[in-house]
């Protein structure tokens, strides 16, 4: 009995690991052919490709824009979002891996959590090969 459930945990957790890594191939293949098919429109001077049957036809979109802030820079970006009329982009957050990592070290080193925070810990098995 615990060793099929030790094999079949096993057999889990590798199939996990085989996922992971064909769907990180993938995307890897699926950005280098992105980028492929860009490159070779721009230098046809193209937006879109042909149509084809059972394939179909891709168009170059307007570019997704990522933002970010430096660190330093915050307290002017919030003066400028708020002078904007962006108040409600403004949010005091806490990442939920920092606050699981502070609460952590402060319970590991007898130091109290404040009301309002809430925890539990989830049990965890670890497989050795």
């Amino acid at each position: 009995m615990e060793r099929d459930l030790l094999i079949r945990f096993k057999s889990a957790r590798d199939a996990v690991g085989l996922c992971d890594d064909a769907l990180k191939a993938a995307r890897a293949e699926e950005r280098d052919a992105e980028q492929t098919l860009l490159d070779y429109l721009d230098a046809k001077q193209q937006s879109a490709t042909g149509r084809y049957d059972g394939v179909g036809w891709a168009s170059v979109q307007k570019p997704r824009l990522f933002a970010s802030i430096l660190v330093e820079k915050l307290p002017i970006v919030l003066v400028w979002l708020r002078q904007q009329g962006y108040e409600s982009a403004i949010k005091e957050t806490v990442h939920a891996s920092s606050l699981s990592q502070i609460v952590g070290e402060q319970l590991q080193n007898g130091g109290e959590v404040p009301e309002g925070i809430s925890y539990y810990l989830k049990p965890q098995v670890k497989l050795y090969t």
